[in-house]
C-alpha cells in the first residue's frame, strides 16, 4: 500500500473519529427536546405542555437554568383536560374546569415524566386556587421555583424529590387536580433545570435550559474540523498527482 493511501486512510479515520466524538458530545450535552414516548399536544390528560414553565418577560438570561427562588409564569393553553363540557370543541364530558388545579415541582431525571406521586414535592404547591377558563386555559403568575430539597424557604432536609442544575436532576411541573393520584386529570410542563444558590433570591434568572459545557465541545469540534481539513487536502493531492 502506498504512502498516499495510508495517509488518506489515516485522514479518514481521524475525521470520522473526531466527527463521531463531536456528535456524541453534543448528544450528551444537549437534552432531548421531548423525552421518548412523551406526548406534547397539551390536550389530553398526561400530555406535556412544552411551553408551560415560562420565565418572566424581560427578566432572565436565555440558555441557563432557572435560579432557586426565581418566579415564573405557568401558562397552559386551551385543552381537553380542563375544559368545560359546554365549551366549543371540548371533548371532556366531565366538565372538569370547575375543579381547582394544583401546580407542584416534581423530579424528572433526564427529562422522564414521573410515574410515582412521591416524585412531587407537596411543599411547592402554589398559594392561590386555580380555576381554568371554559376552554381549559389558565395562567398562574409569579410561581416560585426552588432547587430541591430546599432548606432556606421550604425548611426541608436532605431527603425528598431532587431538582437541580444537571440532566440527572431535571425537574418538571405537575399541573392537575390531584397530585396524589396521577389517574386524575393532569398535564406536565417541559423538563427544566434549577441552579441552587443558598439564598433563594433568584438573582440570576434563566429560562431553565441546561448549560452546555462549551469547554468540552469546542476542542472536540475543532478536532473534527482538523480531520476534515486533512482529508480534503489529501484528496486534492491525489487528484493532482
Amino acid at each position: 500500500m502506498s504512502v498516499r493511501h495510508v495517509a488518506r486512510r489515516v485522514a479518514v479515520s481521524i475525521a470520522a473519529t473526531a466527527a463521531a466524538g463531536s456528535f456524541a458530545a453534543l448528544a450528551f450535552a444537549l437534552p432531548a427536546a421531548v423525552p421518548a414516548g412523551a406526548t406534547t399536544a397539551c390536550s389530553a390528560s398526561g400530555d406535556q405542555c412544552l411551553t408551560a414553565a415560562q420565565p418572566l418577560p424581560g427578566n432572565f438570561t436565555p440558555g441557563k437554568p432557572f435560579d432557586s427562588g426565581q418566579n415564573i409564569n405557568v401558562v397552559v393553553p386551551a385543552n381537553n383536560t380542563f375544559c368545560a363540557a359546554s365549551s366549543p370543541g371540548c371533548t371532556n364530558t366531565a366538565g372538569n374546569n370547575s375543579t381547582t388545579i394544583n401546580v407542584l415541582e416534581c423530579a424528572a431525571p433526564n427529562g422522564v415524566v414521573p410515574t410515582q406521586t412521591a416524585a412531587c414535592d407537596g411543599n411547592t404547591i402554589q398559594g392561590p386556587s386555580i380555576v381554568p377558563a371554559a376552554d381549559g386555559s389558565f395562567t398562574l403568575t409569579n410561581y416560585p421555583l426552588y432547587a430541591l430539597p430546599d432548606s432556606v424557604s421550604l425548611g426541608e432536609g436532605t431527603s425528598g424529590p431532587v431538582c437541580g442544575n444537571t440532566l440527572a436532576t431535571e425537574c418538571i411541573l405537575y399541573i392537575g387536580n390531584q397530585q396524589t393520584d396521577f389517574t386524575k386529570p393532569h398535564v406536565w410542563s417541559q423538563a427544566f433545570t434549577i441552579n441552587p444558590n443558598g439564598n433563594d433570591l433568584g438573582a440570576n434568572p434563566g429560562d431553565g435550559t441546561p448549560e452546555i459545557p462549551y469547554a468540552v465541545l469546542l476542542p472536540v469540534s475543532a478536532m473534527g474540523l482538523l480531520g476534515a481539513t486533512v482529508l480534503i487536502r489529501q484528496r486534492r493531492r491525489a487528484r493532482s498527482a
